[in-house]
């Protein structure tokens, strides 16, 4: 008789088992009858697709805002350990548009994330794997995409491909890379606890990330310049964020720009309220005096700005920027 696998050497399907035989009987009957309720509260996991408190005084109000997924943990970041030396983010991915007709269009996009991981000697590699775990708007708790290798660089390190498919893809989803090294490890890189961001589509096409709302702004260009509320949306990927905004009145022969602030304060980018479980409203009151008859602006997003995390940075309004006109 075989002897009974290590706890160290289980995969994740292997852990919710004995997680699940662990539970009594009335709690097992719940989390099975109830798609894993309990365990996915437990565990922090949503399902698996086969492809710190603000850090300054403008986020205070922020703290109940509901960032995308809850911001909870999942189920890589509460069962292994925290170790880029094993599994980071290449900062590498490509898309392709898939589920595409000669009628409709293309249905759905699927990223590609490369991952990089150190090889142990001795895996066994039927229990050797790599993937994400990734939270994206719309969804209630992370989701786990599996990859596939790829090829072995000269550092020794193996490069892997993990695709993640969305039907939604919109905006911009976060995510950890994890990696079950076919002997003892389970490792993850979760940006020092930030996470990584990637758009679902090009910065060009991208409307919701970060976006104007013109229809609850009030400002308006006059004689003596530009007054008024300049109301913004912003997806909520975490809690921790550096918002600002460029503007120019000459066309972008010159770049101002208005960093965060807090409420009452004039020209600076501030939290208003919650949309939606995933969104934020920010504002800037402008007060800006001159004479001209266009007001250009470009919101500009930067994720993962504390904690010595990896910065990731959304431009919204591209080279040309948004604009109001004189009426």
């Amino acid at each position: 008789m075989s002897s009974p696998k290590s706890p160290s050497r289980l995969t994740f399907a292997e852990s919710l088992e004995q997680t699940l035989a662990r539970l009594g009987d009335r709690q097992r009957t719940a989390a099975v009858g109830g798609s894993l309720f309990s365990l996915a509260s437990l565990l922090g996991v949503a399902g698996c697709d086969p492809a710190a408190p603000p850090a300054n005084a403008t986020d205070v109000t922020a703290r109940t805002q509901e960032v995308i997924a809850d911001g909870q943990r999942d189920w890589a970041q509460n069962m292994g350990t925290r170790d880029r030396s094993m599994v980071r983010y290449y900062h590498e991915f490509w898309r392709n548009y898939t589920d595409c007709g000669s009628r409709f269009g293309c249905s759905s996009i699927t990223m590609f994330v490369k991952v990089a991981v150190k090889p142990v000697t001795g895996a066994d590699l039927s229990y050797k794997k790599v993937g994400i775990a990734y939270r994206e708007v719309g969804s209630p708790n992370p989701v786990t995409a599996t990859g596939y290798y790829f090829g072995t660089h000269p550092d020794g390190m193996e490069e892997w491909h993990v695709p993640v498919k969305s039907f939604s893809h919109q905006g911009v989803f976060t995510f950890n890379a994890w990696y079950e090294d076919g002997k003892y490890g389970r490792y993850y890189d979760d940006n020092n606890g930030e996470l990584y961001a990637l758009g679902w589509t090009d910065a060009t096409a991208d409307y919701i990330t970060v976006r104007p709302d013109f229809a609850s702004s009030t400002a308006k260009i006059t004689d003596t310049g530009i007054e008024g509320r300049l109301s913004l949306v912003i997806e909520d990927l975490d809690y921790d964020k550096d918002l600002s905004l460029e503007w120019t009145t000459d066309n972008w022969a010159t770049t101002n720009r208005f960093g965060m602030g807090n409420a009452g304060d004039t020209n600076k980018v501030r939290w208003d309220s919650n949309i939606s479980r995933d969104f934020d409203r920010w504002v800037v009151d402008l007060s800006i005096p001159g004479s001209f008859t266009k007001f250009q602006f470009r919101i500009v997003y930067k994720h993962g700005v504390v904690g010595g995390a990896d910065t990731d940075t959304f431009v919204g309004g591209g080279a040309t920027g948004y604009y109001i006109n004189k009426s």
